[in-house]
């Protein structure tokens, strides 16, 4: 994975909804993205122009896009289109928007023709105390050692690290160390017996947040325990599994 340039100062992940796609391979696939009207990091430092505004995939790739009808500098309306990207079915996938280049006099953007397009989310928060750190540092149990405690009616966020978990450069490309990066991720919600349920989170709710992973989890059987399962495969074709236990307890006073 590389910095696509040094001109550009930022990048935002997207993350792009495959999950209901038909088959699991990579297929050419159309994008859309909405670009947030409250983000004034990525409003403060822009052109006008939005010359300045790509679409790069996480090997470092500047991919075929192009702006949206009705894009406007002042009123802050810009959705990016992208044209037949290489997208990994039923997963969620991530590419970057790169951003304040002031620089950059000449148009990127190309014509595209957008049909059946998936959507591409950008996400804003900040992790909260649900987190599941250091990964990779698990003992020789059998069970995940983070664990979280929710009622079946819950549906509820899990932030998953994963930085820690991506190589680096040797010597700086394009001003930067960054090297590996997350190209896709896919969500389980595993038994005690192993077996996957999709009813026990929403997989298309993932999103991609500063060096975590944001997954859903939601309903489960009362008194169960349940290893919850965020699968990331990297650019360089790492597949890592980073887990922990969700504990479905509908707390009651005692009788």
């Amino acid at each position: 994975m590389t910095w696509y340039d040094t001109g550009f100062k930022q990048r935002q992940a997207v993350a792009i909804d495959a999950v209901g796609t038909v088959g699991d391979v990579k297929a050419a696939q159309d994008i859309t993205i909405a670009i947030p009207s409250d983000w004034d990091l990525f409003w403060d430092n822009i052109r006008s122009d939005f010359f300045d505004v790509i679409v790069v995939d996480p090997f470092g790739n500047l991919l075929n896009f192009s702006r949206a009808a009705g894009a406007n500098y002042a009123n802050r309306v810009l959705t990016l289109e992208v044209d037949a990207y290489n997208t990994k079915g039923q997963s969620v996938v991530q590419v970057f928007v790169y951003y304040q280049n002031p620089t950059q006099s000449s148009d990127l953007a190309v014509a595209t023709t957008i049909a059946s397009a998936l959507s591409g989310h950008i996400e804003l928060s900040r992790p909260t105390a649900l987190t599941v750190s250091q990964p990779l540092l698990r003992p020789p149990t059998t069970v995940p050692q983070t664990a979280f405690v929710k009622a079946s009616t819950d549906e509820i966020d899990v932030y998953f690290a994963v930085d820690n978990l991506l190589g680096g450069r040797a010597a700086k490309y394009n001003g930067r160390l960054l090297y590996e990066a997350i190209d896709f991720i896919n969500v389980f919600s595993l038994d005690s017996s192993g077996t996957n349920d999709t009813n026990r989170y929403t997989e298309g709710e993932s999103r991609f947040i500063g060096g975590y992973v944001r997954v859903r989890t939601k309903g489960g059987s009362a008194n169960t325990d349940y290893a919850l399962v965020c699968r990331i495969v990297t650019t360089e074709t790492q597949q890592i599994d980073i887990r922990c236990l969700i504990q479905v307890r509908d707390q009651l006073p005692s009788s």
